[in-house]
């Protein structure tokens, strides 16, 4: 939606239509926004099983992941797979799992999170 506000006239009829126009401007901005999701729960043998899907439901398929320790190396760098799952060994020590859509959203799991 856009919005042209102009301010030559003062009068309660622009400053309500601004308003309007702004709220509604707005609104569907927050409406379109989801935040990305991740799941991190330890699978058989030592594996970690990572699901990611954004706040609305949808699948966050083909999205990337870095496993990094605390330090900031990267331990693994994957992909979501097209069921928006990863499995992987569980790395010894401290680390956590980074999701990014490759924008502005990012999920992240510390490895004291992932319990059965």
């Amino acid at each position: 939606m856009a919005c042209q506000i102009t301010m030559r006239h003062t009068s309660c009829t622009h400053l309500v239509k601004a308003t309007l126009c702004f709220g509604a401007s707005a609104i569907a901005g927050i409406a379109s926004a989801h935040s990305l999701m991740l799941t991190c729960k330890p699978g058989a043998e030592g594996m970690v099983r990572c699901v990611g899907e954004f706040s609305d439901g949808s699948d966050a398929a083909g999205m990337s992941v870095l496993v990094k320790s605390y330090d900031e190396r990267v331990l693994l760098k994957s992909t979501l797979g097209s069921d928006s799952a990863l499995q992987f060994k569980r790395p010894a020590g401290e680390f956590f799992v980074r999701l990014e859509d490759g924008g502005e959203h990012s999920s992240e799991v510390d490895h004291t999170e992932i319990k059965p």
